[in-house]
């Protein structure tokens, strides 16, 4: 089991802009980053791990993070 996240209120905010304009950079220019593998976004001392999902036509957070 994964553990919980540990992101201030702030952090959350920050990181769920970055997700959003990484997603508009893979609608807009049909690329999508770290194809192949999970992206690593860092954030103050956390590092998360993101995943394109093509179904929800956005880059979700994975639910292996803290493993």
């Amino acid at each position: 089991m994964s553990a919980p996240l540990n992101l201030t209120a702030e952090q959350l905010r920050r990181f769920a802009a970055a997700l959003d304009q990484l997603g508009e950079i893979t609608k807009t220019h049909a690329v999508t980053l770290t194809p192949y593998s999970r992206l690593e976004v860092g954030i103050d001392d956390n590092v998360l791990m993101v995943a394109w999902d093509n179904d929800a036509q956005a880059y979700v957070v994975s639910d292996r993070n803290g493993d």
